[in-house]
């Protein structure tokens, strides 16, 4: 009874709970093997088996956790994120980062003006005072109203020094990351005193476009894309990718005209004052850490399951041994 009371006590919270589900599972499942094998081939050598099973079989687990990180399971507690690197005044100082020194000024890429003067079109797809990213996610391939001529319309990378042109709706992440860095590093208070302008992208992990640019279009959407070939060989570099290249993203902002908002009316457009520089936010892409616990794991039940396997090859060399010596002369 002692017992029993001791046991009702424990409450069965989330802690004590999930110690003894891993505990009765361990006894029963891979208990429950290992006394099958053990009636049958012996206490130790049943043993081995059982333990070379298992971490053969969790080898298998976390490889796949390594390549494809679980949402729930041992992951790193780092997500991938942007790290600011530098902030800049254009036209008033020179960005330090060398890559940032590839991208044009302003001044020398198109701009939206010069877009929407010869495709008119699009001025109802994109907002009152639209950019180049809000152009290139109006004409992006499949999007409904996109002009016959897709993302040719705004500059692409040999007219931007190799750097992409990002639409605006790929670009939240990016935008938001580089709020907190002009916050912090003091250059406005909140973001309604800026308005957001472009956003380009250099560098990182090539997508299915950049290995594959003769396949994305017509073909695409076949049973059997045009480029299976091609598309199964990116694949399998993307997954075995051990080390990434660097990737940046600029995002520029500029201080917007103040306007006074009237009573019982929606807030006014933001203006971007252009009597003021573009300031442009460098970062750099951190990866983070949420491979690693997984990579760490499989190279630990890979280890086990190599010396649990040798373990089994030795003894059965050393019975076969021992069964040639003790093995009867014939007269």
């Amino acid at each position: 009874m002692h017992l029993l009371s001791l046991i009702a006590g424990l409450g069965f919270d989330p802690a004590i709970r999930g110690i003894l589900v891993v505990t009765l599972g361990v006894s029963i499942l891979m208990g429950s093997v290992y006394l099958i094998i053990g009636t049958n081939t012996g206490a130790r050598l049943g043993l081995l088996i059982s333990l070379a099973g298992l971490f053969g079989w969790l080898t298998i687990l976390t490889l796949t956790w390594w390549i494809q990180p679980p949402g729930i399971g041992p992951r790193g507690g780092v997500e991938p994120h942007w790290v600011p690197v530098e902030i800049y005044a254009e036209g008033q100082e020179a960005p330090r980062t060398p890559v940032a020194q590839s991208l044009p000024a302003s001044g020398k890429i198109r701009t939206a003006a010069d877009v929407l003067a010869q495709y008119p079109e699009l001025a109802s797809q994109v907002p009152k005072t639209p950019n180049l990213s809000d152009l290139a996610a109006a004409t992006a391939p499949n999007s409904s109203g996109g002009t016959t001529e897709g993302k040719k319309v705004v500059p692409q990378r040999a007219d931007l020094g190799q750097w992409k042109l990002i639409p605006t709706s790929e670009a939240g992440e990016a935008q938001t990351s580089a709020d907190l860095a002009l916050a912090e590093q003091g250059y406005f208070k909140d973001a309604t005193e800026y308005k957001k302008l472009d956003v380009f992208d250099f560098g990182g992990n090539p997508t299915l476009e950049d290995d594959c640019p003769e396949g994305v279009g017509t073909g695409a959407k076949n049973l059997v894309p045009d480029d299976a070939g091609c598309r199964l060989i990116s694949r399998i570099k993307k997954t075995f990718r051990l080390w990434h290249p660097p990737h940046y993203t600029i995002v520029q902002v500029q201080p917007v005209i103040k306007q006074e908002a009237k009573a019982g009316e929606a807030p006014p457009t933001p203006v971007a004052d252009t009597s003021k520089p573009i300031i442009s936010v460098v970062m750099l892409r951190d990866q983070g850490n949420v491979r690693v616990k997984p990579a760490a794991f499989f190279f630990i039940c890979a280890s086990l399951f190599v010396f649990f396997t040798l373990m089994l090859h030795f003894r059965d060399k050393n019975a076969w041994k021992n069964r040639a010596s003790t093995a009867p002369v014939k007269a």
